[in-house]
């Protein structure tokens, strides 16, 4: 994997098959501002899910969020070196063989992101820096 997609897809980042879709789509569209409703019309999916998406890549620093007309506006983030390798994750993404080595680091971002949150907390564990070394 190129030294330029490292952290993108981990836990916290893009650990969902509907964040990729988002930053995918995002990334496609980089002028485009979008509110959630705009986004579940686009993708199809819960608008509660959408909302949270959202909100968590705008918390990682992928997206920005603003206010207009009463209601958060996304949209790709303003930093140069994100948006490289937001648009070189896409441009991985067009591969096919590489698109389902892509899939498979999600899953695998989304199976450890539900492990810290549900195991770790019951065991007492407060983190394990040990797996925030998961980069693509």
């Amino acid at each position: 994997m190129e030294r330029y997609e490292q952290g993108l897809i981990s836990p916290g980042q893009i650990d969902s098959l509907l964040k990729l879709r988002l930053v995918l789509l995002f990334a496609e569209y980089p002028w485009l501002s979008m509110s959630t409703a705009n986004a579940q019309q686009r993708l199809r999916e819960s608008p509660w899910a959408i909302a949270e998406a959202l909100d968590e890549l705008a918390n990682t620093g992928l997206l920005s969020k603003t206010e207009c007309c009463g209601q958060p506006m996304y949209r790709l983030t303003a930093m140069p070196d994100d948006r490289l390798r937001l648009e070189r994750l896409a441009r991985s993404f067009d591969d096919p063989q590489r698109r389902d080595e892509l899939y498979d680091l999600v899953r695998t971002a989304s199976e450890e992101r539900r492990y810290r949150e549900i195991v770790m907390p019951r065991a007492g564990m407060l983190a394990a820096p040990e797996f925030d070394a998961f980069v693509i």
